[in-house]
């Protein structure tokens, strides 16, 4: 489904209910058509061709709220330039490449690092680097989180911008009434993981009302680094290509979960964490990113009447929080013809504002997660949210100053890798293997053979 705006101002329904009027082909003409001189500017009022259409291709549900508030306002601020989402329901990385393969992707593309997206389009030729632009404007790249640039980079060229970004599986949340009742003190930054053990193994009941601790150890890579490096693991050396989860310190990762799903019992491996915990039957619902469960959590405390608050996650034995930088990209298509006016669009949908807007939205199925840049996630706006309580904004904040990196295998080869790894896991889940030695070798070796796989 294709989405274009007008000039005139939008409410979200009128935006959405001019989808049918204009589609893809019917926008690729209008593209093509526009032309005219080139006038003079700098880099704030760039030269700009007359009545030039740019196109961005994003996914239609997440930031439904954010586009009729942006997209207006640089039609305003750029008269010359007009800027159309096209919007997509359904699979958008395999919307795009379709699109790509028909000639009628978007001037700009929303990807997706957790795919790779980004790098495979860059690298396929269907994206363009950005490093020249960004020298012709002396564009700032310390605007945003370093780590969020550094994933839009590849052998030394920047081939995208972030878009939004989070550090992900960061944060506990705390059924504060639970633990009131059982006269235990709250967690806080403070608490180590032995004592957050300590914790969910006294609010647990043996007949299952009850779990001190609602948690599971991932199956995809992102999240389960994520998890793991509370303990100093990894899964992937820092070049991607050797696996590492024959070491002490993996071990004692999966062996911590092992022991809380099968021996210890403070947590269910069959549960739906999230579902546990907003039903008020877990004591701490742990590894989550604020952004994705705040809009979960919140209102779920009010419908089953209990308190709740939250704090980052606790410490490993080495003092390491865990996390894992998670980015979205802004990309500039190969196949503008307009790169100029999609540049200027590019650096609108990746500014301070934007990156508000986007923390800023509330319609259902929307995505809350900000822009990447400390400048959004500082901002007063942010802090004091319409909906959500100051303590997990600030906690959404705090997090993103991890050093926890990004990472995906250097041959990109990412479903054969989280199936390696998944199978592995379901295995522990389960109870069907433990994780020792032996295993933790055979789970090393597996995930070698993938990522000694070509490109």
């Amino acid at each position: 489904m294709s989405v274009t705006t007008t000039r005139s101002p939008l409410t979200r329904r009128s935006w959405l209910a001019g989808a049918a009027h204009t589609g893809i082909a019917g926008a690729a003409l209008t593209l093509a058509a526009c032309g005219g001189p080139t006038g003079a500017g700098d880099a704030r009022q760039p030269a700009t061709k007359k009545d030039v259409v740019v196109r961005v291709t994003a996914r239609q549900a997440q930031e439904a709220d954010m586009w009729p508030i942006r997209i207006p306002a640089f039609n305003a601020q750029y008269p010359n330039i007009k800027a159309e989402p096209d919007l997509h329901a359904g699979d958008i990385i395999e919307k795009t490449a379709a699109l790509i393969a028909a000639n009628q992707l978007g001037d700009l593309a929303h990807t997706h690092f957790s795919n790779a997206q980004p790098q495979r389009l860059y690298l396929g030729k269907s994206m363009r680097e950005l490093d020249s632009l960004i020298a012709k404007d002396k564009l700032d790249l310390k605007q945003w989180y370093p780590m969020a640039i550094e994933a839009g980079r590849l052998d030394g060229k920047t081939f995208a911008l972030p878009f939004k970004g989070k550090m992900a599986a960061t944060v506990i949340f705390i059924n504060q009434s639970m633990f009131e009742q059982a006269g235990i003190k709250l967690p806080d930054l403070n608490t180590t993981l032995a004592d957050l053990t300590e914790m969910a193994t006294k609010l647990t009941r043996p007949d299952g009302s009850q779990w001190g601790m609602a948690s599971t150890l991932p199956k995809g890579d992102s999240q389960h680094v994520a998890s793991i490096r509370r303990h100093n693991a990894e899964t992937m050396s820092k070049d991607h290509k050797k696996a590492t989860l024959d070491t002490a310190e993996a071990r004692a990762a999966w062996g911590w979960w092992y022991e809380a799903f099968h021996k210890r019992k403070f947590m269910d491996p069959a549960a739906n964490v999230v579902d546990l915990f907003a039903q008020g039957r877990a004591g701490i619902l742990m590894g989550q990113d604020v952004s994705q469960q705040k809009s979960r959590i919140h209102p779920a405390s009010i419908s089953q009447g209990f308190k709740y608050t939250a704090t980052l996650v606790p410490k490993g034995p080495t003092g390491r929080r865990g996390g894992s930088w998670v980015p979205d990209a802004m990309q500039l298509s190969s196949q503008s013809m307009n790169p100029d006016e999609a540049w200027v669009l590019l650096k609108w949908l990746t500014d301070k504002e934007t990156g508000i807007a986007l923390a800023a939205q509330k319609s259902p199925g929307v995505s809350t997660t900000a822009g990447a840049r400390p400048d959004v996630y500082n901002d007063p706006r942010f802090l004091n949210h319409e909906l959500f309580p100051k303590i997990l904004q600030e906690l959404d904040r705090d997090s993103n100053v991890l050093p926890e990196v990004f990472q995906l295998p250097a041959n990109y080869k990412i479903p054969e890798f989280n199936a390696a790894l998944g199978k592995a896991v379901d295995q522990v889940w389960k109870n069907e293997a433990e994780p020792t030695p032996s295993f933790m070798k055979n789970l090393n070796d597996e995930i070698q053979n993938v990522l000694n796989l070509p490109m």
